[in-house]
């Protein structure tokens, strides 16, 4: 029977077994794949980066085409 508020039996016992194939071959390959996200990531955010400044261009130069032909 579990204690009041416990994850219940065995739990403990899981998380502390050790996933088997987690060799640094799987290390590797999954820091290969989080260093593509980012890339990936910092790719987009830059993209966004320039659409938001040349939105940033085309607004303040149709609001100086608005004042000069006040």
């Amino acid at each position: 029977m579990a204690a009041a508020g416990g994850a219940g039996p065995g739990v403990e016992e899981q998380a502390q077994i050790v996933p088997a194939g987690d060799t640094w071959e799987d290390v590797r390959k999954h820091f290969s794949a989080l260093r593509n996200e980012v890339s990936t990531l910092e790719a987009e955010f830059q993209a966004a980066r320039e659409q938001r400044r040349l939105d940033a261009v085309r607004r303040q130069e149709e609001a100086d085409r608005v004042r000069r032909g006040q």
